[in-house]
């Protein structure tokens, strides 16, 4: 892995906004008993905006942002990634190319599928409204992360890069007025927010360099079929999303290539019979059809068993996996 380097020009720049351009200011920093904390300046509203299962408490804040932002799975497979997607943080396409390539906008909440495409699929993370908020940043997001002041100095950082990386990645998915109107009918941002004062906003994170932020987000889009196979071989899981869901679309994706090779085989086939019956003195030819034919019929039986395998393999899978939730193991 490449080290992070804390010499960069963000060090200066705590929060790539100001307070006169955050979208939200309904969080409020208010010292008590020497310690600053989060309060809403709406009356009786004691949560996070947007997340009310979530009260402004330090330990319940910092367990949200872990699980809306951190990427672990996706760190570790940094060294990989290379494999994974093209080399460049900002290899991102505008929302309205997304839909000239035919990708459908599907919404995730899950951090590690965002920016994620598969097909016709693109997964993106809607933004969590206090990720505009300067005195949340202020807060939790800044390297003095005052808000927590007991919080692991490494989790805190993570915390920040990947909120930086995270949000950095808007500054290339809406670059024009029409991805903005896009974001908005996909609710990926607020629906009250202005196209020049979300541009305001962004704008900053554009300066945010690649040792700024969580490994992930040192690449932008990610393939989710290549990140299926090399999770395999980088974290020794056997798969980080699923695409197909019922046996019968996991079985058809191999439908296309085994018809191929069996047409290719028949025709292969058929021009050696016609072949050895036209010239049945050809004896060098005849012995390596026969050979051939031979091949043939094992490649497929052993096509057949791979097949009839990996469905017993599956199978089995899903039925240890039942027995240990039935057993509580």
């Amino acid at each position: 892995m490449t080290a992070q380097n804390d010499d960069s020009p963000f060090s200066s720049l705590e929060i790539p906004f100001t307070a006169a351009t955050q979208l939200r200011d309904t969080l409020t920093a208010q010292v008590e008993n020497g310690v600053p904390q989060l309060k809403s300046i709406i009356p009786n509203e004691t949560w996070l905006p947007d997340y009310p299962t979530v009260p402004l408490e330090s330990s319940e804040i910092i367990a949200c942002l872990a699980h809306e932002l951190c990427t672990s799975r996706l760190n570790k497979m940094y060294p990989y990634l290379w494999l994974v997607a093209t080399q460049s943080s900002s290899h991102i396409s505008p929302l309205h190319e997304q839909i000239l390539r035919g990708r459908d906008i599907i919404i995730t909440e899950n951090p590690e599928m965002h920016l994620v495409w598969v097909n016709n699929k693109v997964f993106l993370k809607p933004v969590p409204a206090f990720l505009f908020c300067y005195d949340f940043w202020h807060l939790y997001l800044s390297r003095s992360h005052s808000g927590a002041p007991s919080l692991d100095p490494s989790m805190a950082d993570e915390l920040r890069r990947a909120a930086l990386g995270y949000l950095r990645t808007y500054r290339y998915l809406i670059q024009h007025e029409s991805d903005f109107r896009i974001a908005k009918r996909e609710h990926l941002i607020p629906a009250d927010v202005e196209y020049p004062r979300f541009m305001t906003f962004v704008y900053g994170f554009g300066r945010v360099q690649d040792h700024d932020v969580s490994l992930r987000y040192s690449y932008g889009q990610l393939r989710l079929t290549r990140l299926n196979l090399w999770i395999k071989i980088s974290l020794g899981q056997w798969i980080f999303h699923k695409v197909h869901w019922q046996y019968a679309d996991i079985f058809s994706q191999f439908y296309a290539p085994i018809l191929f090779l069996f047409g290719v085989l028949s025709v292969i086939l058929s021009a050696m019979q016609v072949t050895t019956q036209a010239r049945p003195d050809w004896v060098v030819f005849v012995g390596v059809s026969a050979w051939f034919s031979v091949i043939s019929l094992l490649s497929v039986a052993l096509l057949m068993a791979l097949l009839g395998g990996f469905l017993a393999f599956m199978v089995f899978r899903e039925l240890r996996f039942a027995l240990c939730a039935k057993l509580g193991t």
